[in-house]
C-alpha cells in the first residue's frame, strides 16, 4: 500500500493556516511555536476534546481570548498533475492519503473528492488521533486497510514528519526532496539501509513506484550507509 502526504506533496493551502496565525500571536520563537502548535492541533478532534484550545494557548503563552475562533480555513489547491499521479499509482497498488492537518484548516477541504476515484481513503491526522512522526499514524492507517507497516510505502516531502514517521512505524519511505541530506539526516538514514529512497518530485515518485512493480531502470537515488 502507498500512503501519500498531502500538503506540499500533492498541493498547498491557498491562504493562512491556523498554525500560522497562532505563531504570529505567540511571543515564543517562531520555530518553537510552530512545533508546539502542530503537536497539539494536528491530532486533536475538537468535537470530542474540548480542552485543546486551552492547551494550545497555554503552550504558546497566548491569552485564551485571543484564539482565532474566526479562522477562515484556506482552500486547498492540488498541483498540476497531482491527480494524474495518484491515478497512475492506484493502477498498481492501493493508495491512501495520510496528512498532518488540523480540524480547523481542513474543514472546508474535500481531499477525497479532489482525488476521486483513485483513493481508497483519506486519513487526516485530526481524525486518526495521531500525527506524523508518531509511529501510530502510519501503523493505524496500515491496520485499517489490512496491511502490516512493513507493507506500506509512505511518500512525502518532510524528513521530520514523513521520513521519521515511516521509519518509526516500520514502513518504508519515499522522500521527495531536491536537497542534500544533512549529517543528522544521513545518520538516521544509515540506521535504516534500503528503507528510504529519494526522488526530486511527484512524477519521480510515480516512476519509482512503477519500477517497484515493473523493474527496468534504476535512476532513483537510494540512501545506504
Amino acid at each position: 500500500m502507498v500512503s501519500l502526504d498531502v500538503g506540499y506533496t500533492l498541493g498547498e493551502p491557498r491562504g493562512t493556516t491556523l498554525t500560522q496565525r497562532l505563531v504570529e500571536l505567540s511571543p515564543l520563537p517562531a520555530g518553537r511555536a510552530k512545533r508546539l502548535a502542530q503537536q497539539i492541533l494536528h491530532p486533536l478532534d475538537p468535537r470530542s476534546d474540548t480542552t485543546g484550545v486551552r492547551r494550545v494557548c497555554e503552550a504558546l503563552a497566548i491569552a485564551p481570548g485571543l484564539f482565532p475562533h474566526d479562522h477562515d480555513p484556506p482552500e486547498f489547491d492540488l498541483w498540476a498533475g497531482a491527480k494524474e499521479a495518484v491515478a497512475r499509482i492506484s493502477q498498481f497498488v492501493p493508495v491512501v492519503t495520510l496528512s498532518n492537518v488540523s480540524h480547523w484548516d481542513e474543514c472546508e477541504s474535500d481531499i477525497s473528492g479532489l482525488l476521486t476515484p483513485h483513493l481508497r481513503a483519506h486519513h487526516p491526522s485530526w481524525r486518526l488521533g495521531y500525527a506524523k512522526p508518531d509511529r501510530r499514524a502510519v501503523q493505524t492507517v496500515a491496520r485499517l486497510h489490512g496491511f502490516g507497516p512493513a507493507e506500506v510505502l509512505h511518500v512525502g516531502d518532510s524528513f521530520d514528519y514523513d521520513v521519521r514517521g515511516a521509519l518509526a512505524a516500520g514502513a518504508r519511505a519515499l522522500w521527495i526532496t531536491t536537497g542534500v541530506p544533512t549529517a543528522e539526516e544521513n545518520g538516521l538514514l544509515a540506521q535504516h539501509p534500503g528503507r528510504v529512497a529519494l526522488v526530486p518530485d511527484l512524477p519521480g515518485a510515480v516512476r519509482f513506484i512503477e519500477r517497484i512493480v515493473h523493474p527496468s531502470t534504476r535512476t532513483t537515488r537510494s540512501v545506504t550507509p
